[in-house]
């Protein structure tokens, strides 16, 4: 039976970095502020408002749809600020895979590939971005990295990153919904470019690049929501890590439901074939449902989280899920892996949209957006 992969990893968490229900937006702002430069970009009046740290790769510290004494919804390592050794974590960042596989970036070409070895590589992990842009409503930055995989591959490419916060007009566009004005909210996109600086193609003989944004939010109540396509199943499912029973993984309708709490480890992967564009996270404790929004293609080539030399590392997932058992989880999405020739580029893009309101009035996003009311959404 294939190892199953140690994701994340942090061996750094331990226990009282994470948010608690004391600490706002605002308080996370003026502690990243004591110890580096930080970015806010804000809209509606600035209820709305996002934290970017260009020290930490550009990464999305939080967010907050009620100003700055608002509920924070990112999860930080506070214990990062005074380490650099360690990850910050974030709302949302940019990490290279494949992850799994005989290709990934993640085991030091250390053999046999086992959990121990597992180490992410600092380049996109703890090293700071450069900062080419910013204005009110966006940032760009970009990091030249060199990369070796596990069977040897180097790799040396550009990552181009771009942060935007979105307006009411373009939540509403992109969604296709109408924001009523009791609902408050905060929405971002974030855009990459990743170039093939070698002077040879990149080829899935010997691995390939791929773009992976991953955002850790504080575990609670929540409950993910993923509409399969094509009549998915649970067996259609990848699933890591520990056994995962019915009282936090089941499928309904074609809908997965993943309860993330923060208190269990586990991690579930939906296949591109059955992965659907826009899934969605639901609160009730906190009247809050999150949708998450990416750029899907049709390619075939998807890294998996598999710790082993595989027969088919391509056949992996377009939509990972973790739940860690430190107090956050993740909610991701993957770019399929491509072979590029010299020069040559890859994107991807993730928006992430946080609703607070009535339960009435999210479910009626729910149900446009996930087809599935929030009242059945519970373990």
């Amino acid at each position: 039976m294939k190892q199953l992969l140690c994701i994340f990893f942090y061996c750094f968490i331990i226990l009282g970095c994470s948010n608690s229900n004391n600490k706002n937006y605002n308080y996370y702002l003026n502690l990243v502020k004591e110890h580096h430069d930080v970015i806010e970009l804000t809209e509606n009046h600035g209820n709305s408002r996002i934290l970017i740290s260009p020290y930490h790769q550009g990464r999305i510290l939080t967010s907050t749809y009620n100003n700055l004494e608002g509920y924070s919804n990112g999860w930080i390592n506070e214990t990062a600020l005074n380490d650099t050794t360690q990850s910050i974590g974030g709302e949302e960042r940019l990490w290279i895979g494949p992850l799994g596989s005989q290709f990934s970036f993640y085991f030091q070409q250390i053999k046999p590939i086992h959990d121990d070895n597992w180490k992410v590589p600092a380049t996109f992990d703890t090293e700071p971005y450069d900062l080419i842009h910013k204005d009110k409503k966006h940032v760009e930055l970009s990091k030249r990295m060199h990369l070796t995989n596990f069977i040897g591959t180097e790799f040396n490419f550009e990552v181009n990153r771009n942060i935007s916060i979105l307006s009411k007009e373009h939540i509403q566009t992109n969604l296709g919904i109408e924001i009523l004005n009791s609902t408050k909210y905060v929405a971002f996109e974030t855009k990459h470019k990743l170039t093939n600086l070698d002077t040879i193609p990149w080829v899935k003989e010997t691995g390939l690049v791929g773009l992976w944004s991953a955002g850790m939010y504080p575990g609670d109540d929540s409950v993910v929501i993923i509409p399969l396509k094509n009549n998915g199943k649970k067996e259609d499912i990848l699933t890591y890590l520990a056994t995962i029973d019915s009282t936090r993984f089941t499928v309904k309708n074609n809908t997965v439901l993943f309860k993330v709490d923060g208190q269990y480890r586990s991690k579930i992967g939906i296949p591109p074939e059955f992965a659907p564009s826009i899934y969605g996270c639901y609160s009730k404790a906190k009247n809050k449902l999150t949708i998450v929004q990416y750029k899907k293609e049709r390619d075939s080539l998807y890294s998996n989280s598999y710790v082993s030399i595989q027969e088919n590392p391509y056949k992996g997932e377009a939509i990972p899920i973790y739940n860690n058992s430190s107090d956050f989880y993740e909610l991701e999405s993957n770019a399929p892996l491509k072979e590029l020739k010299s020069g040559e580029t890859d994107s991807h893009w993730q928006r992430v949209y946080h609703f607070n309101d009535t339960f009435l009035n999210l479910n009626s996003v729910s149900k446009k957006l996930l087809f599935i009311e929030l009242k059945g959404i519970k373990f």
